[in-house]
């Protein structure tokens, strides 16, 4: 009798062991979607429908535990009630709940008991069915097909063409974040020969700022010819972007770092570069040496 009430009483503390733990779970989870809810609430309809089924999921796990706890412990009960009844002695169960709940979970069976008595060369056949976790698990994945295809079928989540489209628009928006990084992060000592584009807005900047004293066309005013082959500074690319940079004081050419970009630089040097030749009238005389670019 003692016995009985301590087996009574232990599956009592199991069961509420557990529904206290599964409660636990359950409100926890509530308590993280409410603190996400509180971060960010722009969910699009495909996050919103994985979220709501996730909880489904989590929800049901929960009434299969509790519904198979209750199952467990009626059996328990019947199994004693029927020993009592036919005046066997009743010994404390040693199989806990877990271990009762896997071997019902995974319902594998012995090997004798699946046997098909078909021997090829020596080889049995057997007739296991597949366990219930498995089947479990192909029924949820059947239902996240369907609502799947409703989603996408229906218009609720974004098709790959506006997927596709959405992602080169972030993609141009990084691009011309890259761009203007690197833009800014040029100098005397990585500039390069701009693109086409660069030396037309070159020129644009070159109208703007440079005429005054090279000339409109390059040909040198109080300022140096810029259309020859001699230069005061050097003729590359780098030597005339850090004089535009630096400027020379000393014989009036300010420095445009305060007023220019890197970029814009880089493009006003290129320009200055492609008037090489031109041959303007009324050029100023050369000064300067004779520059001749190094060959690879």
């Amino acid at each position: 009798m003692k016995q009985k009430l301590y087996n009574i009483l232990n599956l009592r503390e199991k069961k509420k062991t557990v529904i206290l733990t599964m409660l636990t779970l359950f409100l926890s989870q509530n308590a993280f979607a409410q603190n996400a809810s509180a971060i960010s609430t722009d969910f699009t309809p495909l996050e919103l429908g994985v979220l709501i089924l996730v909880a489904l999921t989590f929800f049901v796990v929960i009434l299969v535990l509790i519904a198979s706890l209750s199952i467990y412990n009626h059996s328990v009960s019947v199994l004693k009630q029927d020993k009592i009844a036919r005046g066997e002695e009743v010994e404390p169960s040693t199989e806990s709940f877990s271990e009762w709940f896997w071997k019902k979970f995974n319902a594998a069976k012995p090997e004798r008991a699946v046997l098909m008595h078909h021997d090829y060369d020596g080889i049995e056949e057997l007739d296991n069915d597949l366990p219930p976790w498995w089947k479990y698990g192909f029924y949820l994945c059947i239902v996240a097909a369907v609502v799947y295809l409703y989603v996408y079928a229906n218009g609720i989540a974004a098709d790959s063409t506006e997927e596709y489209q959405v992602a080169m628009t972030e993609g141009n928006v990084l691009k011309a974040q890259y761009l203007a990084e690197m833009a800014n992060s040029i100098n005397e000592e990585n500039v390069e020969l701009a693109d086409v584009a660069g030396v037309t807005k070159g020129k644009t900047l070159f109208a703007k700022k440079c005429k005054t004293c090279h000339g409109a066309n390059a040909e040198g005013l109080s300022g140096p010819n810029l259309t020859d082959e001699y230069w005061l500074h050097g003729g590359d690319i780098k030597s005339i972007f850090k004089t535009v940079k630096y400027g020379v004081p000393a014989k009036g050419m300010i420095s445009w770092k305060d007023q220019l970009s890197p970029q814009e630089m880089q493009e006003v040097s290129s320009f200055v570069l492609s008037l090489q030749g031109t041959n303007p009238p009324n050029a100023k005389d050369p000064q300067g040496e004779k520059y001749e670019p190094i060959k690879e």
